[in-house]
């Protein structure tokens, strides 16, 4: 690890260079304008060049950044900056900005605990499980390039092993070809240039050595096939790489031709892993279990009853001998010895209608927004020459978004998109039907995507507001305003800096009529979000309506747990268009004439 002069790579500070890899350095940085560290990965230089490659990068990225799960690390954004594609990471740095991965942690322990791989396996196995559920376009989220490297530990938990899969899907972006004229430039780089005119020290070779072969002992036989593509392997390729994982953890190496079994190794393990190993290392991908998370709840029904020393094999149930009966005398007065499943019937939901919200109309003409005192995407302030518009008074209810979806079926939209998340929501299901928690009919439904706000307003004949309607409209009419309320805001005229969200309509209006403007949730918009837009938004001030594409959409008015800054009508915020959290809703909008 060695630290790097002060220097910037777009909105990032470089602090320190923390690792480096096949698919490129590490920087532990600090984003300029946040104040908030990140670990960036730039990528090869080469693939900095290729348009499509960078184009297909954002796109595969800002879905990949979807993924939120407590032990998958979180990727939330590509950026191309001085002539380098990187990658947005967040950061697990102890206080001295070291990393830990998995490969650092068994030099230092040297032999694991089995309670410790049991807490690895499942870590590691909830995280590959609940990525393969995942969705990029039509094809589930696989990882491809598991290995102890990208298997991160949190350094400051000390008293509990806490992990963090890292590079969901990356080496199906970047491609195998990368990875490995990466590795061999970097091979090049130390035979010419590696110690001055000096040959390169041996250790640097190993060095080398030891990361290409981290990375092709996890490889699925499928994945060393020449007539294979990385795009071709599915999931069942992170299955082998688990198992490879497991093997490693438990033997201390990694299985090689007619290996032995782990309880052959070590007498020692309680846990059935022979079995777990047998499944996920069969050579026919197509054999494989389709759950890891199966595996190992299979792995850890122990032994009953046995010593620690005991080598006698874990009894599969089938294997038990079970006692003989005489038959039943009662069986021949059953008349029915089938098993009747019960399907319910379908019911067509011809009567589900939406409930409408009253909206207030907002007449056209020039209207100034942003700021020059705020943040750097506020800036600067200009006018925009918006037409007439309605929006709704408030953000939809509960009891809204419920009809909506039930009359969808799921939480799904036609294109497989979360809509929404019921476990961050006031919304749940039981026994298959729909219910809202008691007390919060009348709360803005939170929980949604963009994707779910979108459908939505589709459904019932709206749309989004775009962002420049959204902030024009929380004005109120009011020259020079700061706030929804005026010059100030206090927590008795929005629901902000709170410990949950409020029934809408709970605060007073502002100018317009408009309930919730500031605080309760944030609202999406139907703008994608551009840092610098407004840039380009002064030169083009006809209603405006976003850049063309992006990574993000923009989300706007703070929510219950905001702080006042949050809660300026100039505010911006943005996401990913698939990301939800308690704080999400947002209210619709209509044309005008």
């Amino acid at each position: 690890m060695q630290n790097v002069k002060t220097s910037t790579l777009g909105d990032y500070t470089l602090l320190k260079e923390i690792g480096e890899g096949m698919l490129g350095k590490v920087f532990l940085a600090q984003h300029r304008f946040l104040k908030t560290h990140f670990a960036l990965k730039v990528l090869p230089e080469e693939l900095a060049s290729q348009t499509a490659f960078i184009a297909r990068l954002e796109q595969e990225v800002g879905m990949l950044s979807t993924l939120d799960h407590p032990h998958i690390l979180k990727m939330h954004n590509v950026c191309e900056a001085d002539g380098k594609v990187f990658i947005a990471y967040d950061c697990m740095v102890d206080e001295e900005g070291n990393t830990k991965n998995l490969a650092k942690y068994l030099e230092e322990k040297k032999e694991l605990t089995e309670e410790e791989v049991v807490s690895i396996a499942k870590q590691v196995a909830s995280a590959l499980d609940y990525a393969h559920r995942q969705n990029v376009g039509d094809e589930p989220i696989v990882h491809r390039g598991l290995k102890l490297t990208n298997i991160l530990i949190n350094p400051l938990k000390n008293d509990e092993l806490e992990l963090r899969v890292s590079d969901f899907g990356l080496t199906r972006i970047v491609g195998i070809g990368a990875v490995l004229s990466t590795t061999y430039r970097t091979l090049w780089e130390k035979v010419a240039f590696g110690s001055g005119y000096d040959e390169p020290k041996e250790e640097e070779f190993a060095k080398l050595y030891q990361s290409f072969s981290n990375y092709y002992q996890f490889l699925a036989p499928e994945q060393r096939s020449r007539y294979t593509s990385t795009r071709d392997v599915d999931a069942k390729a992170d299955i082998y790489s688990f198992g490879i994982l497991l093997y490693r953890l438990l033997v201390g190496e990694y299985p090689s031709g007619f290996f032995p079994m782990p309880s052959e190794c070590n007498l020692s393990l309680k846990g059935n892993w022979d079995t777990l190993i047998k499944h996920s290392l069969n050579v026919d991908a197509e054999k494989r279990p389709s759950s890891v998370q199966n595996l190992v709840e299979e792995a850890l029904i122990f032994k009953e009853g046995a010593e620690e020393d005991d080598p006698r094999p874990v009894l599969n149930p089938q294997e038990i001998a079970r006692p003989e009966y005489e038959p039943d005398p009662a069986a021949v007065f059953q008349t029915d010895k089938g098993v009747h499943i019960y399907t319910p019937k379908k019911q067509e939901l011809t009567d589900v209608e939406p409930l409408l919200t009253e909206m207030v109309v907002v007449e056209g003409g020039t209207y100034l927004r942003g700021s020059n005192h705020g943040g750097r995407d506020e800036m600067p302030r200009h006018a925009v020459h918006l037409p007439s518009f309605a929006l709704d008074v408030h953000p939809i209810t509960n009891e809204q978004f419920i009809r909506f979806l039930t009359v969808m079926g799921g939480e799904k939209d036609v294109n497989n998109q979360d809509m929404i998340r019921l476990r961050d929501s006031r919304i749940r299901r039981q026994r298959e039907k729909l219910i809202i928690e008691s007390g919060y009919s009348k709360h803005p439904v939170v929980g949604v995507t963009w994707y779910g706000a979108f459908a939505y307003a589709k459904w019932i004949g709206k749309r989004l507001p775009t962002e420049a309607e959204w902030e024009v409209a929380s004005y109120g009419g009011l020259e020079g305003a700061e706030y929804p309320t005026g010059a100030e805001i206090e927590r008795s005229k929005a629901n902000f800096f709170n410990s949950d969200t409020t029934a809408v309509k709970s605060y007073p209006a502002n100018a317009l009529g408009l309930y919730d403007m500031a605080g309760n949730v944030y609202e999406w918009c139907s703008d994608w979000y551009g840092y610098h837009y407004y840039e380009t938004s002064l030169q083009e001030p006809d209603n405006p309506k976003g850049p063309p594409q992006g990574v993000y959409r923009v989300l706007r008015g703070g929510c219950w747990k905001s702080l006042k800054e949050d809660m300026r009508c100039s505010h911006r915020h943005r996401n990913n268009p698939g990301m939800l959290n308690g704080t999400y809703g947002f209210r619709c909008a209509a044309d005008v004439g």
